[in-house]
């Protein structure tokens, strides 16, 4: 059979229709999310202290405006603090082309204190939130309490909050494209922490400062698709983002989506690289984001350490969104085949998927995402008589049609760790977040605890 660009295919099916998978060594039921309804979403409004100016005229708009949108949490705010002058960095002739303003909330001063950030500054900004424009001649932008913003502490879990945010940067610096870099920590497409009205519940990071309330791939979509104008790149910086579950959930909000499958690390983002790159007049955006992340993969690559010693795997893909309802075409055959086949196919064809599916390669050792593109096609060539080379080939080149560029630390490629998006799977009709203990002295893990979460 024909292999596949890197030998890797779209595992697709697994995410389109559950499917209970009766084996001896894990049960895995895949939840139906290739496209959710949203229902329910709750609304909530800020205090808009906006100060509009004119709009210009589209001849004299920036290129692009840059908007970066997040919270704190754990090490986030040492790494705001780290990254936002790294826009600062960029040649200042592409100031002339890109905006970028900055919306951030900063978690409470015990967490920040427990993340070795001085007292001072942690009680000044106690969940407090800034909202300003980069200026590269004026640095500390980000500790300027004349930037704080919003009498209620700007809640990030609305979806009103980031449609606002929206809507101000685009009237007051305006530009023909827009990237949005949402910025936060988020455990992976689980279904937990969500808003309270909004079912099923997909969380991606809490706002520390609100009682852990969550931002969920909800209030992104509403807050996306209520704005007055359109994202070209949805950059997400955050965990476990590189899912097939958050594509298909986001896909008809941004062009492109920047995002990692692994655990992202705070180290050198390149932000100055993004100004400049966007600035760039005789490129096209793909070719811009495929620039970026190459640098990323350098720059990481001179970051050693963190794989070795702490298993923080280090990658980036850039999708194409546009191309992932062909790519859905293909994983809803792909899926009907499967559910065919497991239902009234022999017992050796059932045998050789249970196989499969037990064999699945888990991405991430504490939580239930697995290698989609693996999974997929350990199936298809376990059962060459269901899937013809045709469709093999018809699945590989809907799966590259959404790649611009897939990235991995030469830490991963050296050890064939490389992963194409994740998906989410279930144990049993729950889904489980396992916690490890390791033996200091023999290296032998043993699961600490779970917690189960229906589906």
């Amino acid at each position: 059979m024909k292999r596949m660009k890197e030998n890797r295919i779209i595992a697709s099916a697994i995410i389109a229709v559950g499917i209970l998978h009766r084996v001896k060594l894990m049960k895995l039921a895949v939840a139906m999310c290739c496209v959710l309804a949203v229902s329910g979403m709750t609304s909530c409004s800020i205090e808009n202290n906006d100060n509009p100016t004119p709009t210009p005229e589209p001849e004299s708009q920036a290129e692009y405006t840059i908007l970066y949108y997040g919270t704190g949490g754990a090490n986030l705010d040492q790494f705001f603090i780290r990254s936002i002058p790294q826009f600062c960095e960029a040649d200042p002739v592409a100031y002339k082309h890109v905006n970028v303003v900055v919306q951030y909330k900063y978690s409470t001063s015990k967490n920040m204190q427990q993340n070795g950030i001085p007292s001072d500054f942690a009680d000044a900004f106690d969940s407090k939130t800034v909202r300003f424009a980069i200026d590269p001649s004026t640095p500390g932008q980000y500790v300027n309490s004349d930037n704080y913003y919003g009498a209620d502490n700007a809640d990030v879990t609305c979806p009103d909050s980031l449609t606002n945010f929206i809507n101000w940067a685009a009237k007051n610096y305006p530009a023909k494209k827009y990237m949005l870099i949402l910025c936060g920590h988020v455990q992976g497409y689980v279904p937990n922490g969500d808003l309270p009205a909004t079912t099923p519940t997909r969380g991606l990071f809490p706002d520390d400062g609100n009682n852990n309330r969550i931002f969920s791939v909800h209030t992104l979509k509403q807050g996306i698709a209520s704005a007055n104008v359109k994202i070209e790149t949805l950059y997400l910086w955050a965990c476990l983002m590189n899912n097939l579950q958050y594509a298909f959930e986001l896909k008809d909000v941004c062009k492109y989506m920047i995002a990692s499958t692994y655990s992202m690390v705070s180290a050198g983002w390149a932000y100055g690289d993004l100004v400049s790159l966007l600035a760039r007049q005789d490129i096209d955006i793909e070719q811009k984001l495929a620039t970026y992340s190459n640098t990323i993969k350098d720059i990481l690559d001179n970051t050693p350490g963190l794989e070795e010693t702490m298993g923080r795997y280090r990658d980036q893909t850039v999708t194409r969104t546009a191309s992932l309802d062909q790519l859905g075409v293909m994983m809803r055959e792909f899926t009907d085949r499967l559910c065919n086949t497991y239902t009234n196919g022999t017992e050796q064809q059932k045998l050789l998927i249970d196989k499969c599916t037990a064999s699945a390669v888990k991405v991430q050792e504490n939580y239930p995402h697995y290698d989609a593109a693996k999974y997929m096609e350990s199936i298809m060539k376990a059962l060459p008589e269901v899937y013809s080379t045709e469709f093999y080939n018809q699945m590989a080149n809907a799966f590259n049609d959404c790649l611009v560029v897939q990235n991995y630390s030469s830490y991963l490629v050296s050890h064939n760790y490389q992963v194409d998006y994740s998906v989410l799977l279930g144990a049993d009709n729950s889904y489980l977040i396992v916690n490890w203990y390791k033996d200091p002295q023999t290296g032998d893990k043993t699961p600490l605890r779970g917690n189960s979460l229906s589906c």
